[in-house]
């Protein structure tokens, strides 16, 4: 994976990054290393597809129910998730097959599909924690920022 790179410039625009949940927990919740990225990505224009906002909220579901994350540190943690100041972008109009198609190519979840469809579009680089979403997006020639 890249290590902190600056994200390449649109137009004279903020440069802009697809961030993934796995990433985005790394960095809101206190009990998982910070990615040596962090401080490249977060002064990145933030993309997400819409399934980030069910993928964080079922992860701090989970995290509550297992003990990870106590009910008293959640409106902090919920604060830090809004702070980081996404950008949600629509998915592809693809049909299930067509996701399924595109998760088969590149070994991923449809959920997973959908970052790396995004960052396609975008033409713009991905932060992820996930090894598999990482390779896909680097066979494509993609910047990952882990």
């Amino acid at each position: 994976m890249v290590g902190p790179i600056p994200p390449a410039r649109v137009g004279g625009r903020s440069p802009r990054i697809v961030l993934d949940a796995s990433y985005a927990i790394a960095v809101v919740m206190g009990d998982e290393p910070v990615p040596v990225s962090t401080d490249v990505v977060l002064a990145a224009q933030l993309l997400v597809p819409p399934v980030w906002t069910w993928e964080m909220g079922n992860i701090l579901r989970v995290s509550l129910r297992r003990g990870r994350l106590g009910r008293p540190e959640l409106p902090a943690v919920l604060q830090a998730v809004d702070t980081l100041a996404v950008r949600v972008e629509p998915a592809a109009e693809l049909s299930v097959g067509e996701w399924l198609d595109l998760a088969d190519r590149h070994g991923l979840t449809t959920y997973d599909a959908q970052y790396l469809d995004l960052a396609l579009q975008q033409r713009c680089g991905l932060a992820t924690q996930d090894r598999r979403l990482a390779e896909a997006a680097e066979r494509l020639g993609l910047p990952v920022y882990g």
